[in-house]
């Protein structure tokens, strides 16, 4: 194949399958950390902890080893070998009980998601150019939190409809039907014959060796956004909600909702401006040709603005800034994969994401334990002062490629004027 398919041909059987494969996983954080569940599926909470993060420590392995394969073989069989693995690791959460067994079928889904996600922005990737590759990575990242919210959704109701373990069985047989449909009209987008200039903004020859300093320029803010937006954010909401309830229940005009629920609302929110958002910021980026400006900017005003408003005690204040806040931590992982697409050569985008997002993997990690440690300590207002300081230094550590990218997108324009 020479030229890429059109990219509503891959990206939406792509999208479909994303959001099926996460059933099984969106399922067990939805409710295995209920001491009756857990207990059906033969774990003790401090277990529980375990096998929800295990995933996360496997993909450290897998990611680069995942992203070496996508950059020598074609696409579509791993993929489709990635979503498969998926499906019996769901299988295995579904008939198994007991440590052994669940660690197992954990472990599999972390080598499954290493290949779908890795694959999936290399496809995405492979049929962007210069013109749209901001606007499809954003387009990718939808269909993620798309997959995200519904899953987390489906996850718990298959659980009350279905019992524990038939509603993982649906999900099992849900997840078989996103294989079949990547089996049937997923294309493979490889290019046999790598162009020489792989994009507009290279017109120096292509050095040898891998690109670190582009790979580690773009993990340093991927790990931070994942520590901050994942891990902290998403592990203090239902606190964060907390400072503005009375007597456990939040009180909105004449309607009484409890804490509970109204986190699963917010949650639901951000993943929702999310969803509007990051295909509006993948556009613009195309539209203005300046990833890094676009990055640093959004790390400033979004992220570090966002996180000051979320420290006000005012509710309304605080709302903005979670809405500013998810409009951050969602563009941010649409950018980073358009930057590599720019700068990287197609055949080491692959291993570039891998390490890329082992980084990010990294940041999912240790946000939750280290955010939950310091409210303890400093106080939930200093804990998201100190995030929006952090974002504010990610930012200007990015201005320094914006520079380069503004000098040398200056150059082009000055060659071909």
């Amino acid at each position: 194949m020479t030229q890429p398919p059109h990219p509503n041909r891959v990206l939406t059987p792509l999208g479909i399958g994303l959001a099926l494969s996460l059933l099984g996983d969106a399922t067990l954080y939805a409710v295995l950390p209920s001491p009756e569940i857990a207990a059906q599926a033969g774990l003790s909470l401090v277990m529980v902890g375990f096998l929800l993060g295990i995933n996360r420590l496997v993909r450290l392995v897998f990611n680069g080893f995942a992203g070496w394969v996508y950059d020598r073989l074609p696409r579509r069989p791993l993929m489709i070998i990635s979503l498969l693995i998926g499906t019996i690791s769901t299988a295995f959460y579904a008939f198994g009980s007991g440590v052994f067994l669940l660690t197992t079928g954990r472990v599999l889904w972390g080598l499954a998601w290493s290949g779908i996600w890795i694959g999936a922005n290399s496809m995405t990737l492979d049929i962007s150019n210069d013109l749209n590759r901001g606007s499809l990575n954003g387009r990718l990242q939808m269909w993620f939190f798309i997959g995200v919210a519904v899953s987390s959704f489906a996850g718990g109701l298959f659980t009350d409809l279905f019992t524990y373990r038939g509603g993982l069985w649906v999900s099992t047989f849900l997840s078989f039907i996103g294989f079949l449909v990547w089996l049937k009209y997923l294309p493979e987008t490889r290019r046999q014959k790598q162009p020489q200039k792989f994009t507009l903004k290279q017109e120096k020859p292509l050095a040898k060796g891998f690109p670190w300093k582009i790979t580690f320029s773009c993990s340093f803010p991927f790990f931070i956004n994942r520590v901050i937006f994942t891990g902290v954010l998403g592990s203090t909401t239902i606190l964060w909600l907390s400072q503005f309830v009375n007597n456990g229940n939040f009180a909105f005009h004449h309607l009484t909702l409890p804490l509970a629920t109204m986190s699963g609302v917010f949650i639901a929110i951000r993943i929702l401006v999310s969803i509007i958002s990051v295909p509006q910021i993948g556009r613009l980026s195309d539209y203005i040709n300046r990833r890094w400006s676009l990055l640093t900017l959004i790390f400033l005003i979004f992220g570090a603005g966002g996180l000051m408003l979320v420290a006000s005690q005012n509710f309304w204040v605080s709302i903005i800034g979670v809405l500013l806040s998810a409009i951050a931590g969602g563009s941010i992982p649409a950018l980073i994969p358009a930057i590599i697409g720019d700068q990287v050569p197609q055949y080491q985008q692959g291993r570039s994401l891998g390490y890329i997002f082992s980084f990010g993997d990294l940041g999912s990690a240790i946000g939750p334990p280290i955010a939950l440690a310091l409210v303890e300590i400093i106080g939930l207002q200093s804990l998201f002062q100190w995030c929006a300081i952090l974002l504010t230094f990610t930012g200007f550590v990015t201005i320094v490629n914006a520079v380069v990218e503004n000098k040398e997108l200056n150059l082009i324009k000055k060659q071909s004027g």
